[in-house]
């Protein structure tokens, strides 16, 4: 899945940029009612934990659960989610069978992997088979609530650039590491979220959400984060 573009217009000198001239934001924002969820995973440990964390959440009711792809087809077609959330190696479907049959049973469902081990071929295929979201299961809770949210709000969400493009990324721009973290708050900046829009997309405080964004701008050696958003476009990072 590719990373969505912070600016639609050519990169220019940021001096030349005003903070009011970036993009908005963020049709996850946009979510006002519960997003109701199908959870699909043939572990039943896990497909617990995730929705005794996600019925704990205000925006978000876990409308159905499966173990099995044909489970699965039956509660869509029954529940018709906002989301899915998918295990992408269930033991009785492939995952292109699985898709196909999801989209034919409720049409409007937004797809998200949800997978223990996310691999080159597997970003292939999601991104071929039109999902809307990817995440790994080793994610922290906050992300993947986050990630659902935004995909329910129109989004797609690639997942955050691995450890080692990060550090490619900063042996370009001569600079010091960024986090997973700090740069996924400054892709959010980059299309015009406030520091309490951020915080809430995220759920963070804001004040945390402003120490990450002083310290991305530290290591980027940047003014402002106009200045960080050209920086990281420069490299490919949005």
């Amino acid at each position: 899945m590719s990373h969505l573009m912070a600016l639609n217009t050519p990169l220019q000198d940021p001096s030349a940029v005003d903070d009011t001239r970036i993009p908005t934001i963020l049709a996850a924002q946009s979510v006002g009612r519960q997003v109701s969820i199908l959870v699909v995973d043939h572990h039943p440990v896990v497909q617990h934990g995730v929705r005794l964390f996600l019925d704990d959440q205000p925006r978000f009711t876990v409308a159905a659960t499966a173990a099995s792809g044909a489970r699965a087809v039956s509660e869509a077609r029954r529940v018709r989610p906002d989301v899915a959330l998918l295990e992408p190696w269930l033991p009785d479907m492939l995952l292109e069978e699985l898709v196909e049959h999801l989209r034919a049973s409720s049409p409007n469902t937004r797809l998200l992997a949800f997978a223990s081990q996310v691999t080159p071929t597997l970003r292939e295929q999601v991104a071929r088979l039109g999902f809307h979201g990817l995440l790994s299961k080793g994610a922290e809770p906050e992300d993947l609530a986050a990630t659902i949210a935004r995909v329910a709000g129109g989004e797609t969400v690639a997942l955050p650039p691995s450890d080692s493009v990060l550090r490619q990324a900063a042996a370009k721009l001569h600079c010091s590491v960024l986090t997973a973290r700090e740069h996924e708050i400054l892709r959010l900046a980059a299309h015009g979220a406030s520091n309490s829009e951020i915080a809430s997309e995220i759920f963070l405080a804001p004040t945390t959400v402003k120490s990450y964004l002083q310290s991305a701008l530290a290591k980027l050696g940047a003014r402002n984060r106009v200045e960080a958003v050209y920086k990281l476009g420069a490299v490919g990072l949005l």
